[in-house]
């Protein structure tokens, strides 16, 4: 048997276990909005994350944040979170620049430096729609 196959295998386990025994709490990962059973590509992000959306049913999420790139979305009440890195999803697109002041530490005197102003545009991974864009703030 496939360590896949196992995996499911143990899904369906954990259900009927769960369903068996009404007392037992729900693992974190299940139990409210705050969780969620975390999926983390480790081939080409973009195409897992693509196929993560196609198959997931109903409505889905994105959100950019930090250095990465969220899709949320459920299977009845199991939430799920497929996590990537931002620049393996989305395209950085450079806006401009702008001079911003710092404190050097070897002489603490104040530099201006020339510092990009980025967006990250996450394109579509299902196809032309306006709402399946997100762009960090």
């Amino acid at each position: 048997m496939s360590a896949r196959q196992e995996y499911i295998d143990g899904l369906r386990a954990l259900a009927d276990l769960l369903e068996a025994n009404p007392d037992l709490r729900l693992p974190y990962t299940g139990r409210d909005r705050g969780g969620a059973l975390l999926v983390m590509p480790h081939g080409d992000e973009r195409d897992e994350v693509a196929e993560w959306a196609r198959a997931l049913p109903g409505e889905k999420s994105k959100t950019v944040r930090d250095e990465y790139f969220d899709l949320d979305g459920q299977l009845h009440g199991l939430h799920l979170r497929v996590i990537a890195h931002r620049d393996k999803v989305c395209r950085k697109v450079v806006k401009g620049t702008r001079e911003v002041k710092e404190q050097v530490p070897v002489k603490f005197t104040t530099v201006t430096k020339t510092v990009e102003d980025v967006e990250w545009v996450c394109d579509p991974l299902l196809g032309a729609t306006n709402d399946d864009q997100v762009v960090s703030p």
